[in-house]
């Protein structure tokens, strides 16, 4: 009887230990971390990105480009290496998919690289960019390969659980530069209150409105050349073209890439040509001399200069012959228009303050 119940627990033991075996087996561990007998992989980091093609977020919202970040350790005594794609699969159930192939945007420096060998007792992070769907639970195989290998046999494959609703904050967000270059353009030029603000932009405000005016003040210097506009003029007249920019300019913005905290947000605008205000002011020149009999420069640009609002009022905004690019980069975890950048954080002072419409 003793030796019958000894009997029962040895084989008991031998289904446990089998049972614990086969939950270390790479092929069949689908969770965070993963082993072989060459590898040892997990899933380091994973965001959600836009690289300025049409393989972006899908328009109902549903699919998304995710870039997985995989950190991998060659538990062997060789060199690993994963001879290409076909070596990296994203399984959804019976299906398999590659990862997307040369992914790549010069204007947010987004290059994939994940070539390269991985030497004995070394760490590597590879990135792969794979199509999801969002909300949707995947899983990665990794099937590495090792010199030492017989190139006949393959080697294990391990799979690694992708649970994309982890990283749905980040798919989230991946319009926010749109809404962070709305909120610059509505607070720094046309003196609109945007509660988008505070939330998604980092910026100098106080310098970037100073700017902003001393460009408009050299429009104006170009436009009334008989006449120093004082710093109360110039104040007053600031605060009619920017009322007016917030009643008829139009601003429309798109993320057409984003990755690695930089942006690039298309911006269809239309704005207030202010070159459009010379025969404006023109006109008044000519409506004082008829009334008055006096030629004076001054006198009659004075006259005109009274006029400001008046002549605004009869400008039409004018939609931008081509729509802005705009660089923007992110800063703890805001965005803010790329300084560096002379086309961007230029351009948009240009049309803005300076009313050129290009």
């Amino acid at each position: 009887m003793m030796l019958k119940k000894l009997g029962m627990i040895s084989l008991l033991c031998v289904v446990i230990a089998s049972l614990a075996a086969c939950g270390k087996s790479g092929e069949k561990a689908a969770s965070g971390t993963a082993k072989s007998e060459l590898v040892e992989a997990s899933i380091d980091n994973a965001s959600y990105i836009l690289t300025g093609e049409d393989d972006g977020v899908s328009e109902n919202k549903k699919h998304g480009l995710l870039a997985v970040t995989l950190k991998v350790k060659n538990v062997s005594d060789s060199d690993v290496t994963f001879l290409g794609s076909e070596d990296i699969k994203l399984y959804d159930g019976d299906k398999q998919f590659n990862p997307k192939r040369n992914v790549y945007s010069s204007e947010v420096d987004l290059e994939i690289d994940n070539s390269g060998d991985i030497g004995a007792g070394k760490v590597k992070t590879m990135t792969y960019v794979f199509d999801v769907e969002k909300d949707k639970t995947y899983e990665i195989g990794l099937h590495p390969n090792s010199m030492d290998h017989d190139q006949n046999q393959k080697s294990e494959e391990i799979k690694l659980k992708l649970d994309t609703k982890k990283y749905a904050e980040s798919f989230d967000a991946l319009n926010d530069p749109a809404k962070a270059l709305t909120a610059y353009i509505d607070t720094i030029y046309l003196g609109k209150d945007n509660s988008d603000y505070e939330k998604y932009v980092t910026a100098d405000k106080a310098a970037l409105q100073d700017k902003a005016k001393k460009n408009f003040k050299e429009k104006m210097d170009g436009i009334f050349t008989e006449n120093n506009i004082s710093d109360s003029k110039l104040d007053k007249l600031y605060s009619s073209y920017q009322s007016f920019l917030a009643q008829k300019a139009k601003i429309e913005a798109k993320v057409s890439a984003n990755a690695k905290g930089k942006a690039v947000v298309v911006l269809n605008y239309s704005a207030i040509p202010l070159s459009d205000l010379r025969g404006k002011v023109f006109d008044y020149k000519k409506e004082y001399w008829k009334n008055t009999d006096d030629y004076d420069p001054k006198k009659s640009e004075k006259y005109a200069l009274s006029k400001f609002d008046t002549i605004l009022n009869k400008l039409d905004p004018k939609e931008g012959h081509y729509d802005l690019k705009v660089l923007m980069i992110q800063k703890d975890g805001k965005w803010t228009v790329d300084n560096s950048d002379e086309n961007s954080a230029e351009e948009i002072s240009n049309v803005f303050a300076a009313g050129e419409v290009y």
